[in-house]
């Protein structure tokens, strides 16, 4: 593998402090059923914390997209998640995600371009992404707790990248770096979703 391996990003509770703040929010003080549907409510959340550097220093080693969905019941949140991320990484060709951002339901159309995604959860097609035949990979974020961009995340994903130039299979580069014995998913069937997404 000569040319960098695709690395696509999910966004909420990967790349923005999402849960945190729509656990905390009453739906019917905004007249909506969920908190994701409130108006506004993706434009002006934090990043996780090393997020932001994160990136900086991953696009050096791969080609970086978004990969994220929006909820159906919130027209705002599609425009806003591409304010926010204009806002930490840019709007012009400088910025990793220029021209690089996906917004789907199902992420699980896209994995046949091979890569790798990191995403907090199994479903929206997340999961699918553990897919030999695609070389693609699903990386469940923070389901080893040492997978999380504060802690030895992105030094892994580094190895990876690292790893895959040597390699044919961007799969096979996943399995050799991890001499750490991350675990790189959890239950795809069992993943348990705050009260108010279920």
């Amino acid at each position: 593998m000569t040319k960098k391996p695709k690395l696509f990003l999910d966004m909420d509770n990967v790349l923005v402090d999402t849960l945190t703040v729509l656990n905390t929010l009453n739906p019917a003080d905004y007249q909506v059923e969920k908190p994701d549907q409130i108006p506004g409510v993706f434009l002006d959340l934090a990043p996780v914390e090393g997020a932001v550097q994160a990136v900086k220093e991953l696009s050096v080693y791969y080609e970086l997209f978004i990969l994220s969905t929006a909820p159906w019941e919130n027209p705002s949140a599609w425009q806003d998640k591409l304010i926010w991320l204009e806002k930490y990484f840019g709007k012009d060709v400088k910025s990793p995600f220029y021209k690089r951002v996906i917004l789907a339901h199902d992420k699980g159309l896209v994995h046949g371009a091979g890569g790798i995604l990191v995403d907090d959860r199994p479903y929206h097609g997340a999961s699918s992404w553990d897919d030999e035949q695609a070389d693609s990979a699903w990386l469940q974020y923070g389901y080893d707790q040492r997978l999380i961009w504060s802690n030895e995340l992105t030094q892994y994903l580094i190895d990876v990248a690292q790893v895959a130039q040597g390699t044919p299979s961007l799969r096979e580069a996943v399995k050799a770096a991890n001499r750490f014995d991350y675990a790189l998913m959890g239950d795809r069937i069992t993943f348990e979703k705050a009260d108010w997404e279920k």
